[in-house]
């Protein structure tokens, strides 16, 4: 499938200098994080990929950047993944697994904190408030995306952002190319769907 290119963001440069000259921001991050996985890409190598987001894009990452995006309770995670169903409107009925990834991450952004989003000069509205679908669809970036292309862009592991889903949830976004620190839970189990 062909990757859809999209316009950069005019903020793009702004925010890799940023967390360049802001190396204290990026933070060590362990825990459980959960997804809801469709059976058709459940391997533990396609779980752990970030290849679909990388596909289509996704809040995060524009297209072309893979990320693996995961919720740190089960309950956001259903929430997240309904979103598509919800957005457009439709009910989908393909069965899915929920995966647990345990995560080690070196260095992540977490954009929960005020004090990071005001030192970048964005709010919590200004990075929901965007149709990232939209743009994407227009051949633009958001400007989450940006962010998120920026931590990727210079070796950050990832960030940690508020769900759009549920009030007071919380996402992690990876970006699987900028080294590991993931294991599948019980990921023996989901390698037996590769035979």
């Amino acid at each position: 499938m062909k990757i859809r290119r999209v316009q950069s963001h005019p903020r793009f440069a702004g925010f890799c200098e940023f967390f360049r000259e802001h190396p204290e921001y990026f933070k060590p991050w362990s825990g459980l994080f959960f997804r809801f996985q469709t059976i058709e890409f459940a391997t533990p190598r396609q779980v752990l990929s970030g290849h679909g987001a990388g596909q289509h894009g996704g809040r995060w990452n524009p297209p072309g950047i893979p990320a693996l995006y995961g919720s740190t309770t089960d309950t956001t995670a259903l929430a997240e993944c309904k979103a598509n169903d919800r957005y457009y409107g439709v009910v989908t009925t393909t069965p899915r697994l929920l995966v647990a990834v345990a995560a080690r991450l070196p260095r992540m952004i977490d954009l929960t904190e005020r004090t990071i989003r005001r030192s970048l000069g964005v709010t919590l509205d200004e990075l929901a408030a965007e149709d990232w679908r939209k743009l994407v669809c227009a051949g633009q970036e958001s400007l989450p995306q940006t962010i998120g292309r920026a931590v990727a862009a210079i070796g950050g592991s990832g960030l940690l952002v508020r769900s759009a889903a549920i009030p007071r949830g919380m996402n992690v976004v990876v970006f699987p190319g900028n080294g590991r620190g993931l294991t599948l839970v019980q990921g023996e189990k989901l390698a037996k769907l590769e035979n």
